[in-house]
């Protein structure tokens, strides 16, 4: 299938790559059907973008890379509406929050994306964890960051 993005063009893409949003994402809750693409094979950045829609495409990182000892930590049931135990095999992403000034380029730790491997569901979250900030710097130099 073919599809129009926002960053690389037209591409074409496989059923393994559709992530089902049912909530949506904060602030963007009428779309829910997105594709996971990854930047390239040496790079930590994924893309999520809408799949009808070119103009709105989200850069990703793992939250671990920016923080090493990034835990996701939720409210208990908050990840059953994707089909989620806590051993369940998922995916976790934050979004990167881009700055034409990249020292100011931020990660949101507090809202992650988690998406189950098996169903390809998702659901972004907010963590139960006060220390996580929705404009965490990307470029730390206590963390060492991306």
């Amino acid at each position: 299938m073919k599809v129009q993005t926002r960053v690389f063009g037209e591409i074409e893409i496989s059923e393994n790559q559709k992530i089902f949003i049912e909530e949506g994402l904060f602030g963007l809750e009428d779309i829910q059907e997105y594709i996971l693409l990854n930047s390239n094979e040496d790079s930590p950045f994924y893309w999520l973008q809408a799949m009808n829609i070119p103009e709105i495409a989200f850069l990703l990182v793992d939250p671990t890379l920016v923080v090493k000892d990034y835990k996701l930590s939720v409210v208990e049931g908050d990840l059953e509406s994707i089909g989620l135990k806590e051993s369940d095999d998922y995916l976790l992403f934050s979004i990167v929050n881009l700055n034409n000034d990249p020292s100011k380029t931020t990660v949101n730790l507090l809202g992650p994306l988690v998406i189950n491997n098996k169903n390809h569901k998702a659901k972004q979250v907010i963590s139960t964890n006060e220390q996580y900030s929705v404009r965490q710097p990307l470029h730390s130099e206590k963390e060492g960051a991306c």
